[in-house]
């Protein structure tokens, strides 16, 4: 009897990363989109790709807001780019919630 209870609690316990098999999915999702979840060691290349593309991310929504600014008497021209800003300025909220 004890036998099968210890074979049943290795499995139930987590020994064969039992968050990865739940929720393969979702930390593919994550991962996909560039959220490294410290399952595995991060090398300093990715490390530093991710922050060129974080810097490239914000000055180009800093860009983008100032480029309205300064063409804001042009209705067309600012809608079109007022579009784009939206976008990216939901990317950043979003950013900054899940950092």
């Amino acid at each position: 009897m004890d036998l099968i209870n210890d074979s049943t609690k290795a499995n139930a316990s987590g020994c064969n990363n039992l968050h990865e098999s739940r929720f393969k999915r979702l930390l593919f999702v994550f991962r996909l989109g560039g959220f490294p979840m410290k399952l595995k060691p991060v090398s300093r290349i990715y490390t530093v790709y991710s922050a060129t593309i974080m810097v490239c991310f914000y000055i180009t929504t800093v860009c983008l807001f100032m480029d309205i600014l300064v063409h804001r008497r042009e209705l067309d021209y600012t809608v079109k780019k007022l579009r784009v800003f939206l976008a990216f300025a939901l990317a950043v909220w979003m950013h900054i919630s899940i950092r």
